[in-house]
């Protein structure tokens, strides 16, 4: 399995939009916490999250092959368990359903870490330090705000044990502890 520093160098190699590296940053960061929550390998959970949707700008008008790219760029880089998660948080189009923990935390962080950057932008300042648990909850129930978020997605975390508030209280931690990468 690769290292983080390898990790970043083909994210960065791979993605030019600032704004999906920052997406999938925090991902990594939501995930990275979510597996020491689980007791689970926090590198491969941690690394699966940052290079997720290494393959998205190329795929963005073909997303049938979304998530099944990545997951071939990464085939000796990555574990089965980390390439299967990157294929199922795509699994409308992979015909890879998330049965393990690992996806289906990748696909509830991958829709919360939207969320709360969503949340963030319309404060005041536009930070993640304004932003509070029940600001999410009341924005996980409005439909209309960030109309992009499937909530259907966010809901998975309850599949790992977690509840709503409990998944956003701790994404909103480890998207706090980058929030200078996140540039939140």
């Amino acid at each position: 399995m690769i290292d983080e520093k390898h990790a970043v160098e083909i994210l960065e190699d791979r993605v030019e939009n600032r704004n999906l590296r920052k997406h999938m940053y925090a991902v990594s960061a939501i995930m990275e916490r979510l597996a020491d929550e689980l007791d689970k390998d926090q590198k491969e959970w941690k690394l699966t999250g940052l290079l997720h949707d290494i393959d998205y700008e190329e795929t963005k008008d073909d997303p049938e092959e979304h998530g099944l790219i990545s997951a071939k760029i990464l085939k000796e880089k990555l574990p089965e368990n980390c390439l299967k998660a990157i294929k199922a948080h795509n699994s409308k189009h992979t015909d890879t359903e998330p049965e393990n923990s690992i996806s289906k935390a990748l696909i509830a962080a991958d829709a919360i870490s939207g969320l709360i950057v969503a949340t963030a932008l319309v404060m005041p300042e536009s930070t993640l330090d304004e932003v509070r648990v029940e600001s999410i909850m009341k924005k996980i129930d409005d439909s209309s705000f960030a109309k992009s978020v499937d909530r259907n997605r966010i809901k998975y975390c309850e599949e790992l044990g977690f509840r709503l508030d409990e998944l956003s209280k701790l994404s909103l931690e480890a998207m706090k502890n980058i929030h200078d990468k996140l540039g939140l």
